[in-house]
Formats: structure tokens, C-alpha cells, sequence
């Protein structure tokens, strides 16, 4: 009876810990991978503007961090000079984008009493080591700053 619990416990610890294993081997997201959306929420802080990046893959890969080198262009293409704040790196947990299962960066800035900067487009890098990770994005609406950038993690509310 003793030996059947101990196997029984070794073969449910195999069988446990196979997804960890598998989700350490997933490889890291790339631009071409993922299909990538900009949108506007509304923000539950109404002094803000709630901004999302949303990132969608056709089969599994990781991310660690937010957006890097993130800049804001308006309809011409010229880059415009909004700030960007970005979270301690330190706290990034690592996340696996999977077919049905969307990750979100979520951006904030304050409302600004005028109309803002005109952005048309942002360009940023994903927060892997993959050579192909540079990404431009058409962006939803004009933004004031400075952004403030969130981890890539899951959707609230």
C-alpha cells in the first residue's frame, strides 16, 4: 500500500511538473509571430486616458517586461515627443501568448487640457532577445504624456 502511494505521488509529480517544463522551452515571441492592436479603454481613473496593446500568436511564445524604445509619430510620420515611464524591471514575470489566449500591455497618460499630440502610429520593440522584434502599430487616438507603460500580462476587468 505504502509503495503504490509513493509511486502513485512520484508519477502525479511527473505528470505535474511536465507543463513547467514545456512552458520554460516555449520560444520567445518575434514581430512576425504575433499580430499586434491598439486600442482605447476607458480608464477606471477618470483623470486618465487607458490605452491597450494587445498581442495575439498562432502558436505559443514568451515575453518578459513592456514595451521597449516606444515612440509616438503623428500622420506624417514624424516622431513626436511624448514621454514614456516604464515599470522596474525587476518585477516582469514572464508570459506565454498561446492561440485564444491574448496578452495586454496596458499604457496610461493623463488627460490634458487641449487635444494632445496627434499620434497616428507607435513604433516599439517587444521585450524579448529576438532578432525580429520591432513593431509599428496604427494608434486609436491622440495621447498627451508622458506614457505610462504597464507589463505585458494579462487582461482586467
Amino acid at each position: 500500500m505504502k509503495t503504490t502511494t509513493v509511486l502513485l505521488g512520484v508519477l502525479a509529480l511527473g505528470v505535474l511538473g511536465a507543463p513547467a517544463a514545456s512552458a520554460a522551452a516555449t520560444p520567445q515571441c518575434t514581430a512576425s509571430a504575433l499580430v499586434v492592436r491598439a486600442g482605447e479603454r476607458v480608464s477606471p481613473n477618470v483623470a486618465d486616458q487607458l490605452f491597450q496593446v494587445e498581442f495575439e500568436a498562432s502558436r505559443a511564445c514568451a515575453m518578459r517586461g513592456t514595451l521597449g524604445d516606444l515612440v509616438f509619430h503623428d500622420p506624417d510620420g514624424v516622431a513626436l515627443p511624448i514621454g514614456v515611464v516604464t515599470p522596474d524591471p525587476a518585477g516582469a514575470e514572464r508570459v506565454v501568448v498561446s492561440p485564444g489566449h491574448p496578452k495586454v500591455v496596458y499604457i496610461a497618460s493623463k488627460k490634458g487640457t487641449a487635444q494632445g499630440y496627434p499620434v497616428a502610429s507607435a513604433t516599439f520593440t517587444l521585450p524579448t532577445t529576438a532578432a525580429d522584434r520591432t513593431v509599428t502599430v496604427a494608434w486609436p487616438n491622440s495621447l498627451t504624456g508622458p506614457a505610462r507603460l504597464g507589463y505585458v500580462g494579462d487582461y482586467f476587468g
